[in-house]
This record gives C-alpha cells, sequence and structure tokens, in this order.
C-alpha cells in the first residue's frame, strides 16, 4: 500500500483578498495552501503573511519559481511564514544550493519546479548530488491550454524521478477524472487549482478530491489502478 499524497490547493490569483475567501473556504479539506506565482507578484510577499494568519495550521508553500538570489527569496519566503518555496529549474546551482541551505536551516522544504527544463534527468542527477529531494512535475497553464495531454511517458518521467530518490509534487489541470491516471505512483503531492477554486461548491469539491485520493491510493499494490 502506498502513502496518500498530500493535497494542495493553488491560489493562482491576482487577488489577494479573494484568494484568503477561498483559502478559508477550502482549507479544512486540504493539506497544503499554495500562494500561487501570479499573487507572489500581484501581492508580494505579504501574501505568504496574511495567508498564514488565515490558515495558521496549514502549510503554505509560496510557488516564488526562483531564478536567482535564492538564499534571500528563500529567507523572504520563510520570513514571511512559509513552510515550503520553489526554485525554477532553470537556476543556476548555485541559487539552488543557497536556497537549499536556507530551507535546511530554517526547517523547511525546498522545491524544484521543472517548468520548461528539457534536460530533466541531467539537471536531476546535479540536483541530488547537492541534497535536493523534492521536485514539481508541472504541466503548464500555457501548454495545457495549448492541448497538451498527460501521457504514459511523464509517468514514466515521474516514475524515475521516484525511483532516484525524489520525492514528487504533480500539478497541471488535475481533476477527478484523472486522479485514477496517476494511481500507480507514489507520488508525494498532488495539485489542484481551478478543479477546486471554480466548481459550484469549492470546499465539497476539495472534500471529494481529498476522498477520491485516500480511496485510490489505498489499492495493494497487486491491484492498482493503471
Amino acid at each position: 500500500m502506498k502513502d496518500t499524497p498530500l493535497l494542495q490547493l493553488a491560489l493562482d490569483y491576482i487577488s489577494l483578498p479573494k484568494a484568503l475567501v477561498m483559502a478559508a473556504t477550502v482549507a479544512p479539506e486540504v493539506d497544503i495552501i499554495e500562494i500561487g506565482t501570479p499573487l507572489c507578484k500581484a501581492a508580494g510577499i505579504q501574501a505568504v503573511s496574511a495567508m498564514r494568519e488565515i490558515c495558521p495550521d496549514k502549510l503554505i508553500l509560496a510557488d516564488l519559481k526562483t531564478p536567482d538570489v535564492g538564499g534571500l527569496e528563500a529567507t523572504m519566503a520563510f520570513d514571511a511564514g512559509a513552510d515550503m518555496m520553489t526554485v525554477i529549474g532553470g537556476a543556476t546551482l548555485a541559487t539552488v544550493s543557497q536556497a537549499l541551505a536556507v530551507a535546511r536551516q530554517r526547517g523547511k522544504e525546498m522545491l524544484m519546479e521543472l517548468t520548461g527544463v528539457r534536460d530533466i534527468f541531467e539537471r536531476a542527477v546535479e540536483w541530488r548530488k547537492i541534497g535536493v529531494d523534492r521536485i514539481v512535475y508541472h504541466r503548464e497553464w500555457d501548454a495545457q491550454d495549448a492541448g497538451r495531454v498527460w501521457t504514459q511517458a511523464d509517468k514514466d518521467t515521474i516514475r524515475k524521478l521516484i525511483d532516484m530518490g525524489f520525492k514528487l509534487t504533480v500539478t497541471g489541470g488535475l481533476t477527478m477524472e484523472l486522479l485514477p491516471f496517476f494511481a500507480d505512483l507514489p507520488v508525494s503531492v498532488l495539485i489542484c487549482g481551478r478543479g477546486i477554486r471554480e466548481a459550484t461548491d469549492p470546499r465539497s469539491a476539495a472534500r471529494q478530491m481529498r476522498e477520491a485520493i485516500a480511496r485510490l491510493w489505498s489499492v495493494p499494490q497487486t491491484e492498482e489502478v493503471a
């Protein structure tokens, strides 16, 4: 039996008040609250501190996708109350190392974000050598709108990264209908954004997704869903 993935809510707003209302509504049904990159840019790092006040008992991720000054941006995120922050996959190893060092000093988490990375395994080997253990595998928003769908090749990549020792977060248009596609993978976190935020009843949608995840990932190895 695989561990049940955590459910992460992506708040890809540009309005902080709207994000706070949604977080307060849905927080009881999710494990991680993500301050999406658009919100980080629109509202600044205070979006993290405001979310911490609204959701004091939830893990909070600042999706900064830091490209440079890794130590500084990690410090900013954690000082504001984040438990996790992201570094973009194209960042130099120096940037990754600095962000990772701050995360370790603070007892926090740094995740590598694969958006735009083409030589995934080559970079992943480098990241493992310096101690990175978390990766976000992302079907990008624009790529999704352009028609990119999840394929077996994505699953093969995710599985190989897990075999390399990474804890995988998976995101990109996840819905209830898509969950069975990933249910044979021991991923650590599943992110849902629009599938929850745009539902008629977001809290109910989050609850149903959480329950579906628990059910699907409880299937024994010999009966896993393909």
